[in-house]
């Protein structure tokens, strides 16, 4: 049994990860349960992992260190595997390790710096790191754990997703951001950059600390059009709405968001963060310290259709050729199979 282990309240990079990778593994006929730590209500990825028919379990409703974790540890057994997902997690889990006769996996996903109480546990993932076999989305993230890592990019689905297709040159560009709003994902920059071309209609999917900043939208200027999402938990059916996924993000790992939006022939555009460059073409991201380049961007696929047709097909190319499930199953295979 493969055991995917988690602490999560809502629902986001890690949480679609587990998911893609959940649903990976019970498509390739592998033994899979996802475990949560605490149970939240109204958790959507609860639902998404019901109507695949993969197994849930909870550690705890209230505490994760506790006789609940210790009656898991007892039903572990010889052959199985923990594999963990985010800081919380992959401490437990090695602490778990200590308990059971399994192989405790864990997978790095944070490409920011965190700070306070966060970073400390951060800190702690790291140095403890030496008690498990260790995965990293990204080169970064790889870099950054001391000792034995092995960089296993993310991956999503390519089976039913649409063929990126010409939507006409009359229908205005529809530029998009996704994700948590806040300045390492860049909404500050995002609101900037929408504010140098109102010839297109902006979306955002997301919420967070930097929320604020959406109230004064209409103060950047009267011809601005930006719609507020909220929080989406699934961006399966939204894709279809955006052209381009704009992501102007400060610090990054390999982000689900950019890997979704390219298999459903989104074009991404980026800054320099993370694995985005190993992603994306030379012609769809810029340096840091030019990220006011992408309203440049912008423009030009907004005056260039074919040439914006062009770039979304090459990119969901690369989406299947690299980093769809499919390609990736081969060393997820050689992972599972080395740690048995």
């Amino acid at each position: 049994m493969i055991y995917l282990l988690l602490d999560s309240s809502g629902f986001g990079g890690i949480e679609s990860h587990v998911l893609q990778l959940a649903r990976l593994l019970k498509a390739e006929r592998q033994a899979v349960t996802v475990v949560f730590i605490r149970r939240y209500a109204d958790h959507p990825m609860y639902q998404q992992l019901n109507n695949a028919a993969i197994p849930v379990q909870f550690l705890s409703p209230s505490s994760p260190i506790d006789h609940f974790a210790y009656s898991f540890a007892k039903q572990v057994t010889r052959g199985d595997v923990l594999h963990a997902h985010g800081y919380k997690a992959s401490i437990l889990a090695r602490l778990l390790g200590c308990l059971t006769p399994s192989v405790v996996v864990t997978t790095f996903h944070a490409g920011e710096s965190p700070s306070g109480r966060i970073a400390f546990y951060e800190w702690l993932n790291r140095i403890s790191s030496f008690m498990s076999r260790n995965l990293a989305v990204s080169k970064a993230i790889q870099y950054s754990v001391p000792g034995e890592c092995e960089l296993l990019a993310n991956f999503v689905s390519v089976s039913q997703t649409p063929k990126a297709t010409h939507k006409g040159k009359s229908r205005r560009l529809q530029v998009g951001f996704v994700g948590r709003l806040c300045a390492v994902k860049g909404i500050d920059r995002f609101l900037w950059l929408a504010a140098q071309n109102s010839d297109c209609d902006y979306h955002v999917f997301g919420d967070g600390e930097d929320a604020a900043l959406l109230s004064s939208i209409e103060a950047l200027s009267d011809d601005i059009s930006i719609q507020w999402h909220g929080r989406v938990d699934d961006m399966t059916n939204h894709w279809h709405t955006l052209d381009i996924l704009l992501m102007p993000s400060r610090a990054e790992g390999l982000p689900m968001a950019a890997l979704e939006a390219m298999s459903h022939g989104v074009i991404t555009i980026a800054t320099d963060a993370g694995d985005l460059v190993r992603l994306l073409p030379n012609d769809c991201i810029v340096a840091q310290s030019k990220w006011q380049a992408l309203a440049d961007m912008i423009k030009v696929f907004d005056n260039d259709k074919a040439l914006a047709l062009d770039i979304a097909l090459k990119q969901q190319q690369r989406i299947k050729d690299a980093y769809s499930c499919e390609a990736r199953w081969p060393q997820l295979k050689a992972i599972y199979q080395r740690v048995e």
